[in-house]
């Protein structure tokens, strides 16, 4: 073999292991481990709503739970709700459950499709047991839709843009027993 034959010999192992120390850089997925997520979602609360000039609502205290069997979250909440006419105020705990999504265009995982499954108002004097019925109907449709959407966590720019430098983005998310796992893919051609 040639000089030139030995450099470009060289010159290609010498590529060879740099492109295959560059994909050991791109990890396979980002997880964010339960203690993660809830405190990820500590940080969007106390959620606080005015409606109608009436009502303020107020969402606080979440306590998350994993279902990675049904590939859902789960969070308990404080739900106050205060009567600005009458001076009424109501309280109680909200138990949801939600998917969740990644929205490409500004990196964040985002609670989809929150269903309530229970909704328990403390007694509240006064209150009738229509009246009661009628405030768990509103809670339930305010509150499912005051939470559709809401972020939870935003991957870090810095880390967008190395994934894009290398070729790759966030793709599927998957809820699993060690907590959310966001596949690591390559950009679409």
């Amino acid at each position: 073999m040639n000089r030139r034959g030995v450099v470009a010999a060289v010159l290609a192992s010498l590529a060879a292991g740099l492109l295959a120390g560059c994909a050991g850089v791109v990890p396979h997925s980002i997880v964010l481990g339960e203690a993660e997520l809830q405190a990820q979602l500590a940080k969007r609360f106390p959620l606080q709503r005015s409606l109608l000039d009436r009502l303020d609502l107020q969402l606080s205290n979440p306590v998350l739970r994993l279902d990675p069997q049904a590939n859902r979250l789960s969070t308990e909440l404080t739900l106050r709700g205060d009567d600005r006419r009458t001076g009424r105020s109501l309280q109680g705990r909200l138990t949801l459950d939600y998917g969740l999504r990644y929205e490409p265009s500004d990196g964040s995982v985002r609670l989809v499709q929150p269903r309530v499954q229970s909704l328990q108002f403390d007694e509240a004097p006064g209150l009738s047991s229509r009246g009661s019925e009628a405030a768990q109907r509103m809670g339930i449709a305010l509150a499912e839709r005051l939470l559709d959407d809401l972020v939870l966590y935003r991957v870090p720019e810095a880390r967008l843009q190395t994934l894009r430098a290398a070729g790759y983005r966030p793709g599927t998310l998957q809820l699993t027993p060690a907590g959310l796992e966001i596949t690591i893919e390559p950009l679409a051609p």
